[in-house]
Parts: structure tokens; sequence; C-alpha cells
């Protein structure tokens, strides 16, 4: 039960005053229920200089590119690729389906021109189903500057979120002896739970919002799984016959990239569901690859061990309250997160010294935080929903 508004003498629980005849206090909350905003006190923070947080992110460009167009039939020596932007004139090209090697002798827009079969490599059709990997560059002695290529990045940004939760108790309330202790710290103890709370949810599931509220200029922030979601981060969706195997692609895919100068480890989060299925799993195919019981980060977390890298996997109780999001898996790079404060957690009290706001007969505060978050590279993250039943290994 919650109570709003400015806690009365007759709003407590019943029989806790201690001249009542009983006394009880049940309060029934998940155990540490902010895990990922208990996490970032841990990891890099950085003030924010205004209510949008700008950073850039470069990511590694691949040598892999798709066939797009050829200009002409399966023997041109021109070809459209998906982006010719990082090859330059000397690059040296495999066809991963047919094996022939080629080398760029032009290039104009996107089209790109080739000499075909080099290094006795057999020349064969090619078609928009086959892709290229780039091999390395080539030049002849004393050849002219070659092109410079930059990789530029791409531009994020989020914005900061005002969090404000306040408590109050009346005069009275505060006066009368109760049995579960000083009513005034508890009122406190609660907002402070609460303003944690709902940092909580906007890091893992906030939208973000630009707009206005009451005629003044209001903000929400991306959270972590909708940064994931658009920038990059591994999907996965199945609900029914989850296999051992399922999870280590899932994670296999993950543990390609990482963030350099950063260890390759990976924190992950999920609702009860996840986790039966998980055990199930581990008890279905007789494996050792689950190891429940582990400490890490300070918490306590369930080991998955892949032939990739390891995950320190945790239920998140916010997660089990939703029938969707105990069926989710989340999981992160640890270095990938940075929160960004505008402004710290200020706790503002009206009771000292009996101070009262416009004589309002009642003691009163209020926690005010407004921060943001950042995920880079998503491409270290990924989402797997759904998980539902487990299945043995086919």
């Amino acid at each position: 039960m919650a109570v709003s508004g400015v806690f009365a003498s007759d709003q407590n629980i019943v029989a806790n005053r201690v001249g009542d005849f009983a006394s009880s206090l049940l309060q029934v909350n998940p155990t540490g229920s902010a895990p990922m905003f208990a996490l970032t006190a841990g990891m890099e923070s950085q003030e924010a200089q205004d209510t949008i947080v700008n950073w850039f992110e470069e990511v590694k460009l691949t040598g892999r590119k798709q066939i797009t167009s050829v200009n002409g039939d399966g023997d041109s020596t021109d070809f459209d690729v998906s982006d010719v932007s990082d090859y330059i004139v000397g690059t040296v090209l495999l066809n991963e389906t047919t094996s022939e090697y080629v080398l760029v002798t032009a290039i104009s827009g996107s089209t790109m021109t080739v000499t075909r079969g080099i290094g006795g490599s057999t020349q064969t059709t090619m078609t928009t189903s086959h892709f290229f990997q780039r091999i390395g560059v080539g030049f002849e002695e004393g050849s002219a500057l070659p092109t410079a290529v930059v990789n530029l990045g791409d531009v994020r940004f989020n914005v900061t979120q005002i969090f404000r939760n306040s408590w109050n108790i009346t005069g009275t309330a505060k006066a009368i002896k109760f049995h579960t202790g000083n009513q005034a710290a508890k009122n406190r103890a609660d907002c402070a739970f609460f303003h944690a709370e709902d940092i909580e949810r906007s890091l893992m599931w906030g939208k973000k919002h630009i707009g206005s509220l009451n005629s003044k200029p209001f903000r929400l922030m991306d959270g972590l799984t909708v940064q994931g979601t658009n920038h990059g981060a591994q999907i996965t969706s199945q609900s029914t016959n989850v296999q051992w195997a399922d999870l280590v692609g899932h994670f296999k895919n993950i543990f390609e990239k990482n963030i350099k100068g950063k260890p390759n480890e990976r924190i992950a989060f999920c609702g009860n569901s996840v986790l039966q299925v998980v055990g199930e799993i581990a008890a279905l195919d007789g494996t050792q690859n689950v190891q429940p019981g582990q400490t890490d980060f300070g918490m306590q977390v369930t080991k998955l061990i892949t032939p990739f890298g390891n995950i320190s996997l945790m239920t998140h109780p916010l997660m089990n309250e939703n029938a969707i999001w105990t069926k989710n898996l989340y999981t992160f790079h640890p270095g990938a997160i940075r929160v960004r404060w505008l402004r710290r957690t200020n706790i503002e009290g009206y009771d000292k010294d009996g101070q009262r706001v416009s004589g309002v007969d009642a003691d009163q505060g209020v926690y005010t935080s407004e921060l943001s978050v950042q995920l880079m590279a998503a491409q270290t993250a990924g989402h797997y929903t759904g998980i539902d039943t487990a299945a043995a290994a086919s």
C-alpha cells in the first residue's frame, strides 16, 4: 500500500501505534531493485555540461562488402558494393564465394573498376549474392601518394532527465510513537528507495522525448535497451525450445566486438523465467557451463561459460513484475556504459531547526537528480527476448 501526499497520523498500518494492542510491519520489496544503478557506481561517469549529451563513436570499418551491382555481365570489371568509401585504388579483394582475387584500379562514385583473376586465381562469374573480403593493399614501385581514408564515426546524443521524489509527515504523525521506530526516518528511507528505483527503470527502459510540460522544458532519456536496439545490439527472439547452442550463438555475436583497452567481459540481466530456462538447459544437457552462486561485481550472479567469454548473469527484480520482461535477457559490456550527471543527487529537507514551508504543519523533503546515460559500442550488447521453455541439445 502506498500513501500519496502528506503522511498523516491515521495513515499508518493498523495497530502500529505504541498505544495500540499489537504492532506489525511487513514491507515486501524486491531485494536490490536497482542493480544497474548500483553497478554504475563502479563504472565510468562524467559530468554533463548541458541538457543534451553528445558523444562520438567510431565503429571499426568492415573489410567485407556485398556486391550490389554488376555493371555488365558476370565477367565485368565494374562493380558497385554496399560501401566503397574505405576502398582505394590498390585495394586487393577476395570473392568469398568463388575464391577469385581482384585488384581495384579505379573508383568513380560508388563504382569500382578492378583487374580480375590476379595471383593466378580463376576468373568466375560474379553476382549480387557474392561478397568481397578486403585482403590488403598493394602498390607499384615509385607509386604516387595513395588516397587517404579517415574514419569519421557517428554522433550519438541523449538528453538529461530530472528525477524528483518527495517525503513528508505531519507534525502529529511525527510526534506519535510507533513500534516500528521513527516514522519520519522511514518515510525518508522510502523516498530514497523510490528515487533509486525510478532512475533504474529509466536507465534500463527509458524512451527519449523532448517537449514541454506545464509550459516548461521537459525531457526523458533513452535507456540502455532502447539505445542498444537503435544502434546495433545483437537482437535474438525465440520463445520455445531454447537450447544451449542458441544461447552460445547469441553470445558469439556479442563477443565478436570489444572496446579498445577494455576487458572483453559482459554482464547480463534477466527475469526468473530466463534463469529457470538456463537451469533446465543445464540439467537436460548435464553441462557444467552454468555455475550458480558466484560473486561478481559485489553481487550474487550465475556464471555462463561459453567458448567466447563468460557472462555474469543476475536476475533483475523489476523484470519479474512484468510477464514479458521476465522472459528477456539483456547483455551489456560494463565498459560501454557511462552515466552523465548534470546534477548529482541532492537531498533537501525542511524539518531541521523546526523550520516549515509556508507554515505547513509537516516535515518534508525532496530527492532531486538530473542525469543521462550513454551506451557506447552497442554492438557489444545484446537482447535475447521471449525465452520461455528449454530443450535438450539435438
